[in-house]
Formats: C-alpha cells, sequence, structure tokens
C-alpha cells in the first residue's frame, strides 16, 4: 500500500507515480487528499483511495512539539484509518514526511513492514528541529528500510542518528520518452508563442516556492539585457504570498515586457525543448533535483544551484553549469557565458543527456525500488 498525504504533482508523487505503476506485487494509493495524482493513478488503472483527517492537522514543517499535540486528535483517527486499510497489505510504503509519521504510528496497530521513502533534506534549511528529531527516531524505530533519493539525503538522515544500515539510496529516475517525442514543429510553435524572436528563452521550471530561488533567477536576468525569463510553474502548498512577491519584483526591475509566467503546465518536456537554457535556482541544497535530470533529458544547457543532490547529477563543464546557490550574479555569469559560447553549450548539452539517459533512467529506478519491495515481501511474517 503507498501512502501519500500530497495528491499534487511534485517530484515526490511523479516518483510514487512511476514506482507503483511499476510494482510486480498487487498495489493500491492511499492519499491524504484529492487532487491531480488521485486523477492519474484512476488513469493508470491504480486502485487509489482518499481519506481525509477527521480535524486540522496543524504541523509544518518549522512546526514544534505545541503544534503537534494540537493536532493529535486528528492525527490519531487517521492512524487508526490508516492501519485499518494497511492489514491488506503486506508493505506499507510511505511517500512523504506527514504520511511517513501517520504510518509509522499504525504500525503499532497493523504490524505491516514499512518502507519510508526519504525525498526530504532533514536540515535546518527544510525543517524545524523537533520535527527533524522526532522523525528521525521513527524512522529508526518504525521503518524496515528507508529509500533516499540521494546520498545527500542519506547523509542528513545519518548526521541527525538515523541508523545507516536501514538506507538504500536510489536516485529518482526520468523518463526519457516524453522528451524525445516533442515534434520539432511543436518547438518551434512554442518558441514563437513565447517571443523567442526577442531574446534567448531562459527557463525556470518548479512550484513557486521561496527556497526554489526563482527570486534569484529573477534578479540575474535583470543583469542578462534582452534575455526571456520563462517561469513554469505555480504556487502550491499555501504559497500564493510569494508569489505575488515575484510579480512585485519583476515590476520592480523592470522586466515586465521579459518575464512571461506559464503557470502549472502539462507540456513540459515540450517547453524545455524551446528553451534556449534551463536553469535551476534553488537557495537551499536540493533532495535530488528532479528539474535538473528533466533539463538534461531535453537536450538543453543547464545551470544548477551547486548543492545538496545536485552535485550528484551534474558534472561542472561537462555535463552542466554549476554557480553558487543564491548568488545571482554567478548565475547571470554563467548565463553570459552560454549565451556568448553556442559550440560550448551544445557540447555540453549533448554530453548532458547522454549522461542522464545512462545514470537516471527511469526503468532503473522502478527496478530498485521495486526490487527492495519484493525482498520485504518475501521476507514478511
Amino acid at each position: 500500500m503507498f501512502v501519500d498525504q500530497s495528491a499534487e504533482l511534485g517530484g515526490a508523487e511523479i516518483s510514487l507515480l512511476q514506482h507503483v505503476t511499476g510494482a510486480s506485487h498487487e498495489s493500491a494509493v492511499l492519499l491524504f487528499e484529492d487532487g491531480p495524482l488521485a486523477v492519474r493513478l484512476a488513469q493508470a488503472g491504480i486502485a487509489v483511495e482518499t481519506i481525509r483527517a477527521a480535524g486540522p492537522i496543524q504541523v509544518r514543517r518549522e512546526s514544534g512539539l505545541f503544534a503537534a499535540l494540537k493536532s493529535a486528535p486528528a492525527v490519531l483517527a487517521l492512524v487508526a484509518a490508516v492501519a485499518r486499510r494497511a492489514r491488506g497489505f503486506d508493505v506499507v510504503y510511505a511517500n512523504s514526511q506527514k504520511a511517513f509519521v501517520v504510518c509509522a504510528l499504525s504500525m503499532f496497530l497493523a504490524r505491516r513492514k514499512l518502507v519510508w521513502h526519504l525525498h526530504d533534506i532533514l536540515t535546518a534549511a527544510h525543517f524545524g528541529r523537533f520535527l527533524r528529531w522526532s522523525v528521525v527516531r521513527l524512522g529508526n524505530g518504525r521503518a524496515s528500510r528507508v529509500i533516499a533519493n540521494s546520498e545527500a539525503t542519506a547523509a542528513a538522515f545519518v548526521a541527525l542518528g538515523g541508523r545507516r544500515q536501514l538506507l538504500a539510496v536510489v536516485h529518482q529516475g526520468v523518463d526519457e520518452a516524453p522528451f524525445a517525442a516533442v515534434p520539432a514543429a511543436d518547438v518551434a510553435a512554442l518558441r514563437a508563442e513565447i517571443g523567442a524572436d526577442a531574446g534567448p528563452l531562459i527557463g525556470v521550471f518548479g512550484r513557486l516556492a521561496a527556497w526554489k530561488g526563482q527570486a534569484v533567477f529573477l534578479e540575474a536576468l535583470a543583469q542578462v539585457p534582452s534575455a526571456i525569463g520563462v517561469i513554469v510553474g505555480e504556487a502550491l502548498f499555501g504559497e500564493q504570498a510569494y508569489a505575488e512577491t515575484l510579480h512585485r519584483q519583476v515590476a520592480r526591475l523592470g522586466l515586465k515586457e521579459r518575464v512571461k509566467f506559464l503557470g502549472f503546465r502539462e507540456d513540459v518536456p515540450a517547453l524545455m525543448r524551446a528553451m534556449d537554457i534551463i536553469v535551476h535556482s534553488s537557495i537551499a541544497p536540493e533532495p535530488f533535483g528532479r528539474v535538473v535530470v528533466e533539463g538534461m533529458m531535453a537536450g538543453r544547457p543547464v545551470i544548477a544551484a551547486a548543492a545538496g543532490g545536485v552535485l550528484e547529477i551534474v558534472n561542472d563543464g561537462l555535463t552542466g553549469f554549476l554557480y553558487e546557490p543564491g548568488n545571482a550574479g554567478a548565475l547571470a555569469a554563467q548565463v553570459k557565458t552560454v549565451l556568448g559560447s553556442p559550440a560550448l553549450a551544445a557540447r555540453v548539452a549533448e554530453m548532458g543527456q547522454a549522461d542522464a539517459r545512462l545514470k537516471f533512467s527511469a526503468e532503473a529506478s522502478i527496478c530498485r525500488v521495486d526490487a527492495i519491495l519484493s525482498t520485504l515481501v518475501s521476507t514478511n511474517g
């Protein structure tokens, strides 16, 4: 039974979709909200159920003990509901922090093997002290296996006292087929629609959130005359206020004619193919960096912030370009270098695409996770 608290289509949820559709055993998905993920799962023929908490759960990434205690009644009701459903399965797979906490508590009742797929770096940049401490202790005590999406994610877990023997590092996989299947005519049409005749297209892809660094991208764009900034993604998880600050920043920097906000799009592979450069702008260490791999799969030169899982993906100057996270000047300098060196950009894009196909295929990731789950099923009881 695969469990996630979110039904939005973030990187972790796309990963879950891959793994449940690739599972070799009978599977179902339990979500704590409705959304696009539930629709995708149903379209793929996967049994999916949504259960909602009986009351508000106020725990956030920065929350402490008091917030957790206030949410206890709603959490316990959710724990009981998950435990009832878990008894029909051999292994429970928690795909997010909140899902893992609920599942770990439910295992006191259901007594099933529990896998925690850890998609987050457990550091102060992302989580409060109480949440980091408590979730690692639960992991040590209740998880049969912890799958980390990068060595950086695994190292943060161990640094907090997590048991190394629980860990398996499985990089997220990206399906290259959607990128390879984009017709050249569609790419040309998108470039014309966005306005490539006015300047090179520099794209940032991902949800609008402060730590994702779109504000840094805009500061860098202001230093690159004539380039067109393309921001693809929307605010999720209550981050609309940040999205509004980005629009105000565009106005303050005088970039209204050079920035396109495209919102959430289904045609991301085609849009990536339409860019001249793809920028990854996170200001905090990225647990993995799926968008970096996607940009490489699209055959575009990628400029990425040098921290976290990104360092396991990009070989600077060979398969992509790196810069100091949060440094708008350094990012602008890399953009100018790529735009001013077409031969270098083409060579790095080609090598990046080949490297991504070799190291980060969806098939390899699906097979590794399924093997872990199969081992737990075969040893259950």
